[in-house]
């Protein structure tokens, strides 16, 4: 397929007005036929501006010595935005103009000495769950289609402080209420990997942009698995941080007891810097942790993992996992063995059984959306032609899970957390599938959907964070993703181990047929 067969599809629409693509505005092509599908690598080769940078250290490295300018390379993305986004349906609001003009200022800074730091110009993505001032914060839904934001939530705040441009804010489950990646008002977002076939949920937009080499990072969400399944399903790296590090102000909550924020990035190095951004004591969030921060995720990224110790755990790690999932698991296992690491298999009761991820869904999570949109639900007349189908039926749900059962669980919590974290105190990881499939058709079932929350919620419950990574592929060339556990605020250690895993693999550098590469001059 040509370029001209990209823009067939549908028109770039900017920020939308109204319903956005669906999927049957798409003439959907096969895993097996996507390599036709895609512009090739050397489409603008006769007349490119370069190659674009594939990190946050590459691309401030060329503005610093001025071989790239930030407004060259905020043009170039929306470039390949206007091209892919009748494809991905990868956001809701685009910032152009907002976004070339912080790009011409970022590059005024250098020019006259100023200098953020790493992430001084470089293009983000922001999901539209975050206030962002002067945009529209939509939460995916036809029912907050004019909501106006009128600050910044803490840590895009803070990432404009730093000196990011925004490229726009990216399409969502709405409400995140669910890993599908599909949405009835705004349309369903697309893996650049399978047009047919999930990006993973809520952080859809940002996953498949990510994956498609458009941004370097996007700010995400977290409730029941709204980092990790995006970045397993499109083969990029996110980490959940452990609960309350990153300030929620400012974003529209999914369930309180369970919600976290944290980065999507095309690599592990990058993760570490967008984190460095994002986390720290927050006054106005009361769920912030107030145990020390980091100085920088990045330090110590480089030192590997030889004398640490891995563990998979019994009848948990490779119960109930497609084949092709467990393999890659195991595959990584001994490559982590290979770099100096110990592995061992250990027992967590818990896991097996008792963190019934159904009943946490349903106990906690859905008790606490009730709570949070249930009652404006119940009192809007259209409710039916506002809220979509996944959000109706997360309310109606919710609403049948009685304060005793709720409270039941939540007590239940701090005994098991403390039962989970004896582990901790043998090995410093542990390894399980951040989901034990590869990314699904969008139209498949709730029930294929659902299986994939038993490595995501259980960690969401006990409040620990987890860094996934690419590491592999299934038959039909899906990503797979390995999940990596660690202590609470143990999120340094997790990207040390996270990043000597991917530098020693090549998961990381294979990109899908839909593909930003190259400058166009």
């Amino acid at each position: 397929m040509t370029r001209v067969d990209l823009e067939s599809c549908g028109k770039n629409e900017g920020e939308h007005d109204g319903p956005g693509l669906t999927r049957r505005d798409f003439a959907i092509a096969g895993a097996s036929t996507l390599a036709a599908a895609a512009i090739p690598s050397h489409a603008f080769a006769a007349k490119a501006g370069g190659a674009l940078p594939m990190s946050i250290s590459e691309a401030g490295k060329r503005m610093r010595d001025g071989s790239l300018s930030c407004v060259d390379l905020t043009k170039a993305y929306f470039h390949y935005i206007e091209l892919y986004q009748p494809k991905l349906n990868m956001f809701i609001s685009q910032l152009k103009d907002m976004a070339l003009k912080t790009a011409a200022e970022r590059d005024a800074e250098l020019k006259q000495g100023k200098d953020r730091g790493p992430l001084h110009g470089i293009p983000i993505l922001v999901k539209d769950l975050y206030d962002m001032a002067g945009t529209r914060t939509t939460v995916g839904s036809k029912a907050f289609v004019d909501r106006q934001s009128t600050e910044d939530a803490t840590s895009v705040h803070h990432l404009r402080e730093a000196g990011v441009v925004v490229l726009g804010k990216t399409n969502m489950n709405e409400f995140a209420a669910g890993v599908s990646g599909t949405n009835a008002y705004f349309g369903d977002c697309h893996n650049p990997w399978a047009l047919d076939r999930s990006p993973g949920g809520s952080s859809s937009g940002n996953g498949a942009a990510l994956a498609a080499g458009i941004g370097f990072g996007g700010t995400s969400s977290d409730t029941g698995g709204s980092i990790r399944v995006p970045a397993s399903w499109c083969g990029i790296a996110g980490i959940r941080p452990t609960y309350g590090l990153v300030s929620l102000h400012g974003l529209f909550p999914r369930a309180y007891s369970l919600d976290c924020a944290g980065p999507l990035a095309r690599n592990v190095f990058d993760l570490g810097l967008l984190l460095d951004a994002m986390a720290g004591f927050d006054p106005l969030d009361k769920h912030s942790a107030l145990a020390q921060r980091t100085a920088s995720y990045t330090k110590g990224i480089r030192d590997g993992v030889k004398g640490m110790t891995f563990a998979t755990v019994k009848n948990y790690t490779y119960k109930d996992v497609d084949k092709p999932v467990a393999d890659a698991v195991a595959k990584a296992a001994e490559k982590l063995k290979s770099l100096g690491a110990r592995i061992v298999e250990v027992e967590i009761k818990p896991l097996e059984g008792q963190l019934d991820y159904n009943k946490l869904f349903t106990n906690i999570l859905l008790y606490e959306f009730n709570q949070i949109l249930g009652e404006k639900y119940r009192n809007t007349p259209n409710a039916a032609d506002l809220y979509g189908p996944i959000v109706t039926n997360n309310i109606a749900a919710g609403s049948k899970v009685t304060k005793e059962d709720y409270e039941k669980t939540m007590n239940e919590r701090p005994a098991i957390i403390a039962e989970v974290k004896k582990v901790f105190e043998k090995v410093d990881a542990l390894l399980t599938p951040a989901l034990p499939t590869t990314a699904p058709l969008l139209k498949a079932s709730a029930q294929d959907y659902g299986r994939g929350r038993q490595f995501t919620i259980p960690f969401s419950y006990t409040a620990l964070p987890s860094a996934v990574v690419p590491c592999g592929f299934d038959p039909q060339g899906l990503p797979i993703g390995l999940q990596i556990v660690g202590d609470h605020f143990s999120e340094a250690a997790l990207l040390r181990m996270a990043y000597a895993y991917e530098q020693a693999t090549d998961f990381h550098k294979k990109h899908p047929p839909i593909f930003a590469q190259a400058i166009p001059s």
